[in-house]
């Protein structure tokens, strides 16, 4: 038997920025989050299991531009990590921009986690922006941590605070980003009801 399809969003843009107050949307929403954010963990851990050497971009660094160019263009620039200065004087062209690589990746990974997270608690606490915000900042520290310490496990990677740490960094950003963002869309659908 075919069910009507009156109650159904007309694009996916409906089902996940709507306002209206359809159950059956919320419950949607909130399970294609919950997906994303599993997804996205189990990702992560993947990635955290994998060899160092698997990962290592130098190989394909040394295709495509000489470490001397390398160096020249990132020659002065140096960062502070867990307590070493680290830069190409002290590691090299190639090393220094496969540092920088794997530090990015951190932030862009946990970013798009923090997003996916808050949007996943959003979609069935609402109004309810606090216990939001320390639900969503208290998973991304928790799989932070844990990935870290399945890193520590590994013998070819290592496990550290200064990643936890990066890593909330880039999830905290993606919790605001995506705070603010379904806010700013519930606004706009607000103001485009009134109408």
């Amino acid at each position: 038997m075919l069910q009507s399809t009156a109650n159904l969003p007309k694009s996916l843009t409906e089902l996940f920025e709507s306002n209206s107050g359809d159950p059956m949307l919320l419950k949607k929403r909130k399970y294609y989050y919950l997906f994303l954010a599993i997804g996205w963990t189990v990702l992560l851990f993947h990635l955290s299991s994998m060899s160092y050497t698997a990962q290592d971009i130098r190989p394909y660094l040394r295709l495509l531009v000489p470490e001397e160019s390398l160096s020249a263009w990132l020659k002065g620039f140096e960062v502070n990590y867990d307590g070493r200065v680290i830069s190409v004087e002290s590691s090299g062209g190639y090393a220094f921009m496969e540092f920088l690589f794997r530090k990015a990746a951190h932030l862009f990974f946990y970013f798009m986690l923090g997003f996916v997270i808050v949007r996943y608690f959003q979609s069935f606490l609402h109004n309810r922006r606090w216990r939001v915000f320390l639900l969503s900042c208290s998973m991304v520290l928790f799989i932070s941590m844990l990935d870290e310490y399945l890193q520590h496990l590994h013998p070819d990677r290592s496990g550290r605070w200064a990643d936890v740490w990066l890593d909330c960094t880039g999830g905290l950003v993606g919790i605001v980003v995506g705070y603010i963002t379904s806010r700013a869309s519930s606004i706009r659908k607000s103001a485009n009801h009134s109408m």
